[in-house]
């Protein structure tokens, strides 16, 4: 499962590891912004076995049901505004995780209770605080509870990003301060804990307008970091950006929602005439240049490997594609659904190489061989093709210049005055915050 999540994603960065301690009972707590690839990249992540809540009414009936309790280490939850007639089941439920709890086991629960693809974190159930005090009141055990936020740049596009990022324990005493005595009150309090921490391992944008917003500016925003840097950056060091540009937002938002206006209206004039001539804004930021003649040597030199990887891999791919789209699938499934049938059909393609390999040479090891090896060209075949893509874009800018100077010229200088506003204002927000916090 780890080397899919990799093939899957293009870049895949987990930090915070340290966070998990070595025993159990534990509680992972984290958002659920892609309904079935969110417990499939945790579980591939964290140490312990984990057992997980999920909602009753995707786990099917029957035997399928029993499938997913003994093989997923699935536990149902009856969601009231979904099976209102089965709710009471959940005391049992209740029961099952203290009973898993007290054995130092691990569950992960998404407390915000639904799946949404946004980058925002809903208000959280109280269930993780009340399965927590349970567990301790029933068998006398301290449950740790780890936040992780996952960060995707798109949990439904194959060669997107992800950044995990785990957080420091969460401990019911860490509420005793409150000195808190009504049940109710001490859930409520916990879980405003527990969302605290989430939202500092993820973003958070409170609507849909200030997402669009960010998106744009983080991307302009990134490659310009790049270019001044001159490398590349990590997905923490996009993770701190946009925190920072989260902030920013979230504040003038708040305070002068007009800034924010100014800034949308010059962003979208600047994409939507970089879309018309065909240049992103990642070959804008790196400027006009000639193509190197190493990037022509790799894609010469590259050539009988990324043919071989293109058709050694090119069926299960296609093959993913054509299953994928016979079907009509909700799209908050599109990533996971995806994923797992490439993985089922990649799993017995390269079987089938190392079996016929190993039979037609005699030689157990050279069909793992092969199989390795069509692997890594396939790997290979993604990052030529990326290559390709930049390449090309580099030829439209070099295209635009020769073609229409003044037009370029005049994207150049949109661009940079869109990135001095946006350091303007965000050295004003840093001064304003300042002020404000040493009042």
């Amino acid at each position: 499962m780890r080397l899919t999540l990799k093939s899957y994603f293009k870049v895949l960065k987990v930090t915070g590891k340290e966070n998990i301690p070595n025993d159990g009972p534990i509680i992972f707590v984290a958002n659920h912004p892609s309904t079935l690839m969110d417990p499939v990249v945790i579980g591939a992540i964290v140490r312990p076995q984990l057992y997980f809540l999920a909602a009753a009414e995707f786990m099917g009936k029957g035997i399928v049901t029993w499938l997913m309790q003994k093989l997923f280490n699935m536990i149902p939850i009856y969601r009231p505004n979904t099976l209102p007639d089965k709710s009471a089941k959940n005391g049992d439920v209740f029961e099952k995780c203290f009973t898993h709890l007290s054995n130092n086991g691990s569950i992960l629960i998404f407390p915000e209770g639904s799946s949404i693809t946004e980058k925002k974190l809903r208000p959280l159930k109280t269930g993780v605080a009340r399965i927590a005090f349970g567990a301790e009141k029933r068998h006398d055990v301290q449950v740790q509870i780890i936040p992780i936020g996952l960060n995707y740049s798109d949990p439904h596009s194959f060669q997107s990003e992800l950044y995990v990022r785990i957080g420091k324990p969460i401990l019911t005493l860490d509420i005793d301060s409150l000195q808190l005595e009504d049940e109710f009150e001490k859930a409520k309090a916990l879980t405003q804990i527990i969302e605290d921490r989430l939202k500092e391992n993820l973003i958070h944008l409170e609507d849909e307008k200030l997402e669009a917003l960010f998106e744009k500016v983080r991307r302009v925003s990134a490659h310009e970091l790049r270019v001044s840097n001159d490398q590349k950056l990590g997905l923490e060091d996009k993770f701190k950006l946009d925190q920072e540009i989260q902030d920013g937002m979230a504040y003038y938002a708040n305070k002068h929602p007009e800034v924010l206006e100014i800034i949308t209206r010059n962003l979208d004039n600047y994409i939507r005439r970089s879309d018309f001539y065909g240049v992103s804004d990642s070959t804008i930021s790196r400027g006009v240049g000639q193509i190197s003649w190493y990037d022509y040597m790799r894609i010469i030199l590259g050539i009988p490997v990324f043919v071989f990887g293109f058709l050694a891999n090119s069926l299960p791919y296609y093959a993913t594609i054509w299953i994928f789209r016979r079907f009509k699938i909700d799209p908050s499934f599109h990533g996971s659904i995806g994923m797992s049938i490439g993985m089922v059909l990649y799993l017995i393609w390269y079987i089938g190489w190392g079996v016929y390999a190993s039979s037609f040479i005699g030689y157990w090891w050279f069909g793992f061989l092969l199989i390795s090896v069509v692997y890594l060209a396939g790997r290979f075949t993604l990052k030529y093709l990326s290559l390709i893509f930049q390449m090309r874009q580099q030829g439209k800018l070099n295209r635009l210049l020769r073609k229409d100077r003044n037009v370029l010229k005049a994207l150049f200088e949109e661009r940079n005055e869109i990135i001095r506003e946006i350091v303007m204002y965000s050295e004003k927000y840093k001064s304003e915050l300042e002020q404000m916090n040493a009042v």
